[in-house]
C-alpha cells in the first residue's frame, strides 16, 4: 500500500479536477504555516520552556522555520512546480507537510515533558486540535495524507499523556486519540463523497457539453433547412406567380363555360400551392422567432373585415358556414402590423375551418383598453361541435401534424397563428369539448390618438321595427345585436320552432309593411320556401313588404323563386360587415344612401393609354405575364432587361411610372432603386417619378430595405389585375 494517496478512479486522473483540489490545499496551507509560527511564538513567550531549556527551544524554532520554508517553497511556487509534474509536486509536498506535522508533534511533546500540563501546554494542545479540525475538510480528498498529518501532530503528545500517571493527562490522551480516529474515519468518508461528487459533476458537465454540441449541431441543421426551405419557397413562388398570372390572362379571353371551369380549378390548385409555400416560409421564421413587425398606423376594422371575408370564402368552398361580428367599440386606427394581423386571422380561421370540417363557425372580435394608449384585441372562434375534437396542444402545434380528415395539414397554420400572436405581445389558447372547439387569441396594439369614425348609424333607423326570421345558428345572436346597435327594435323568431308564431309575425309584417330579414341556415331551404309560399298566397298584402335575405352558400339560387314572388326583395350574401348591413337597410327602407366625400379614381382605359410605364425585368420568362397584364389594363409599356438599359431610355422618354422586378436578393434590388434615384436627383430633381417594386419574395426585411433605397410602393407576386390596377391608380389617378 502506498504511503500517500494515489489516483485510483478515472476522475482522480483528470488533471483539471486534481489541479482545482491541489490549488485549494496550497491556498489554505499558506495561512496554516503563518498561524503555526505565531502559535509557537505565543507558546514560547507565555511558557517557561525558553528558561528551562533554551537550547532545546532554539533547536525547535530553527527546525520549525526550516520545515516551514520548505513547505512555503512548494506552496508559493505552486504554479511553476505544478505545471512540471502534478504527481511529483503532490508527493513532495505531502512528505514535507508530514515531516512538519511530526516536528509539531515533537514541539507539543517537549512542552508536555518539560512543563507538564501548564497553561502554555494547554494552549498549544488546544490550538493543534483546532488547527487539525479546520484543515480536515481541505485535506479530506487525500485521506491517507490527512491521517498521517493528524497522527504526527497529536499522537506523540497523547502517548506521553498516558505516561504522566495524571488523570488530566489520561483525559487529554484519550480525547486526542479519539479525535484522531474519528477525523481519520470521517476523512475516508469525505474523500469517497468528494470524488463521487466530482465524478458526478464531471459527468453532468460532459453531458451538458454533449447536449450543447448536439443543440448547436441541431440549430445549424435547422438553420440550413430553414434557409433551404426559404430559397426553394422563393423558387416555387416565382414559378407559381407566372402560372397564376397566365391563368388570370387566360380567364379574360373568350372561353366556353367548361374551359372557364378548368381555369378556375387550375387557379384554385395553384393558389393552394402558393398558400402552402407562403406558410412554410412563415413557419421557418416563426420557428426561429425571426418575425419583424412593421409598426405603422392602419385601419384595424377594415383590415379585420377583409381578412374575415377572405377566410369566409375559403370556408364556404368547404360547405362550412362562417360568420363574424366585430364589436362597435373597436378603435378604428391603431399602430401595428396590418399584414401580420390579417395573416394571423386567416391562418387561425383556415385551421379552425379544416378542423370543423362541416357545420358552422362563428368569430367575434372585441377590444379592451389596458392603458392610456394601449389595448388588446381578443379574437374568439367557436364551432358547433360537428367536427373533430382537438388533440393535445403538443400534438396540434406540431409543424406538420395531420388529423384524420380529407384536408391538408392543420398544425402549420396554428403554429403560424400562435407565433404571430406571441410576436405581437399576446397568445393563442385552444379548448376542445363535445360542444365544440374554441380558439382564443389575444394581440396588443397602440391606439392612435386621432381616431376616425367607422360608421355613424343613420338616425332614420332608430326605433324601426324589424322582424328577424332564422333557423338557429351561432351567428343569429350576433346578427340581432348588430341590428339593435343601429337603434332598431328587433323581433327574432325561429322558423323551425314548431309553432305558428313565426308565420303569424310574418303575416302581421305584411300588413304593416314592416322590414323582414331572413337568415336561412346553410343547406336548408325550408325558410325560403315557406316565406315564398306565404307571400305568393298573400300577394295583395305584400305590396309594401320590405324584405332582405342574408343568404349563405347556395342560397342565391334558392332565393330566385322568392325574388320572382317579391321583385323588391334584396339578397345579401353572408357574412356581412356592419357597414354592408347598414347600407343595405337604408336602401331597403329609404331607397338611398347618404353620400360621403371621397376621392374617385379614374379607371377609363382611354386615360390609361396616355400613361407610359417602364418595366425593368431581367428574366425574359417573367416579362410576358406582367407586360400582358399591364397592356390589358390599357397602359403603354416598355420592357428593358437591366437598370443600365433603363437609364439610357429615361432621358428621352417621359415615363409616368417605373416598375422594377426585385428578386430575393434585397441588396441587389435596393442597389437598382438607388441607381434610379441617383439619376433622378442629377437630371430631374424637381420631378419625382413613382417606383413600384414587383417581388415574389416574402422576406421581412425586403420592404424596409427597398423603402430606404427610395421605393414608393411594392406588389407581391402573383399579381392580380385588381390589385395591380388599384396600385397604379393610386399613383397615376386624377
Amino acid at each position: 500500500m502506498p504511503l500517500f494517496d494515489h489516483p485510483e478512479l478515472k476522475v482522480q486522473k483528470d488533471r483539471r479536477v486534481c489541479r482545482n483540489t491541489d490549488t485549494r490545499i496550497a491556498k489554505y496551507s499558506r495561512r496554516g504555516m503563518l498561524f503555526s509560527l505565531v502559535a509557537f511564538a505565543i507558546a514560547i513567550t507565555m511558557g517557561e520552556l525558553r528558561v528551562m531549556a533554551p537550547k532545546l527551544t532554539l533547536v525547535l524554532a530553527i527546525v520549525l522555520i526550516v520545515i516551514t520554508l520548505c513547505r512555503a517553497y512548494y506552496v508559493f511556487r505552486f504554479e511553476q512546480l505544478y505545471s512540471t509534474g502534478p504527481k511529483r509536486w503532490r508527493n513532495r509536498y505531502f512528505l514535507v507537510s508530514t515531516l512538519g506535522a511530526l516536528w509539531w508533534g515533537v514541539i507539543l511533546l517537549s512542552h508536555v515533558l518539560m512543563l507538564g500540563f501548564a497553561p502554555a501546554t494547554h494552549f498549544l494542545w488546544l490550538y493543534t486540535v483546532i488547527f487539525c479540525a479546520s484543515v480536515a475538510s481541505v485535506f479530506a480528498p487525500y485521506h491517507r495524507f490527512l491521517t498521517w498529518f493528524l497522527a504526527g501532530s497529536l499522537v506523540p503528545a497523547a502517548l506521553q499523556g498516558f505516561m504522566t500517571a495524571d488523570i488530566i493527562g489520561a483525559i487529554y490522551a484519550t480525547l486526542t486519540l479519539a479525535f484522531v480516529w474519528l477525523m481519520a474515519h470521517q476523512a475516508r468518508k469525505e474523500s469517497e463523497n468528494y470524488w463521487d461528487r466530482v465524478a458526478a459533476m464531471q459527468a453532468l458537465q460532459q453531458k451538458a457539453s454533449n447536449l450543447a454540441a448536439a443543440r448547436k449541431h441541431s440549430e445549424a441543421a435547422v438553420e440550413v433547412t430553414n434557409e433551404f426551405l426559404a430559397n426553394v419557397g422563393q423558387e416555387f413562388r416565382s414559378q407559381l406567380s407566372d402560372s397564376l398570372g397566365a391563368l388570370a390572362l387566360l380567364e379574360g379571353d373568350r372561353l366556353t363555360e367548361r374551359q372557364r371551369e378548368w381555369v378556375r380549378l387550375a387557379k384554385n390548385a395553384s393558389g393552394q400551392q402558393l398558400k402552402l409555400v407562403d406558410n412554410v416560409g412563415m413557419f421557418t421564421r416563426v420557428a426561429r422567432k425571426d418575425i419583424h413587425l412593421r409598426q405603422a398606423p392602419f385601419n384595424l376594422v377594415r383590415t379585420m373585415e377583409k381578412a374575415f371575408k377572405f377566410a369566409a370564402r375559403v370556408a364556404q368552398r368547404q360547405r362550412l358556414e362562417f360568420n363574424f361580428q366585430i364589436s362597435e367599440d373597436l378603435p378604428v386606427m391603431v399602430t401595428g402590423d396590418n399584414r401580420k394581423t390579417a395573416q394571423l386571422i386567416r391562418n387561425l380561421v383556415d385551421a379552425a375551418t379544416i378542423i370543423a370540417q362541416t357545420g358552422e363557425l362563428w368569430g367575434e372580435a372585441t377590444f379592451e383598453q389596458i392603458g392610456s394608449s394601449e389595448g388588446q384585441l381578443t379574437l374568439n372562434l367557436v364551432d358547433n361541435g360537428r367536427g373533430e375534437i382537438l388533440p393535445d396542444e403538443s400534438e396540434l402545434f406540431g409543424a406538420f401534424s395531420r388529423m384524420d380528415t380529407t384536408q391538408v395539414t392543420t398544425g402549420l397554420g396554428l403554429n403560424i397563428a400562435k407565433g404571430l400572436a406571441e410576436a405581437m405581445g399576446g397568445y393563442l389558447q385552444l379548448h376542445s369539448s363535445e360542444g365544440g372547439n374554441r380558439y382564443h387569441a389575444v394581440i396588443k396594439f397602440e391606439i392612435e390618438p386621432n381616431q376616425r369614425i367607422y360608421l355613424q348609424p343613420d338616425r332614420r333607423l332608430q326605433d324601426t321595427d324589424v322582424l328577424l326570421l332564422h333557423q338557429k345558428g351561432l351567428f343569429v345572436s350576433g346578427l340581432s345585436q348588430m341590428l339593435q346597435s343601429f337603434g332598431m327594435d328587433v323581433t327574432s323568431k325561429n322558423w323551425d320552432d314548431g309553432s305558428t308564431a313565426p308565420t303569424d309575425e310574418l303575416l302581421q309584417a305584411l300588413e304593416r309593411g314592416q322590414l323582414v330579414v331572413l337568415a336561412p341556415a346553410m343547406g336548408e331551404s325550408r325558410l325560403l320556401n315557406g316565406v315564398t309560399q306565404i307571400i305568393a298566397s298573400h300577394k295583395s298584402k305584400a305590396e309594401k313588404l320590405r324584405l332582405l335575405c342574408l343568404g349563405g352558400y347556395g342560397h342565391k339560387l334558392e332565393f330566385a323563386p322568392l325574388a320572382a314572388a317579391e321583385p323588391q326583395a334584396q339578397y345579401l350574401a353572408r357574412p356581412v360587415t356592419r357597414k354592408e348591413m347598414h347600407d343595405a337597410l337604408i336602401v331597403r327602407l329609404f331607397g338611398d344612401i347618404k353620400k360621403t366625400n371621397r376621392r374617385v379614381l379614374s379607371t377609363n382605359t382611354e386615360v390609361n393609354r396616355k400613361r407610359r410605364l417602364l418595366l425593368i425585368e431581367e428574366s425574359r420568362q417573367h416579362q410576358g405575364v406582367t407586360e400582358e397584364m399591364l397592356q390589358a389594363l390599357g397602359y403603354m409599356v416598355e420592357v428593358v432587361p437591366s437598370v443600365d438599359a433603363a437609364l439610357t431610355l429615361l432621358p428621352d422618354n417621359n415615363y409616368d411610372l417605373l416598375l422594377v422586378d426585385c428578386q430575393q436578393n434585397t441588396a441587389h434590388s435596393a442597389e437598382i432603386i438607388e441607381k434610379l434615384r441617383l439619376w433622378e436627383s442629377e437630371y430631374s430633381p424637381d420631378d419625382r417619378m413613382p417606383i413600384v417594386a414587383l417581388t415574389s419574395t416574402t422576406e421581412e426585411q425586403f420592404e424596409g430595405r427597398c423603402l430606404a433605397a427610395g421605393m414608393d410602393d411594392f406588389l407581391t407576386k402573383p399579381l392580380s389585375k385588381d390589385t395591380l390596377a388599384e396600385t397604379l391608380e393610386r399613383w397615376l389617378g386624377e
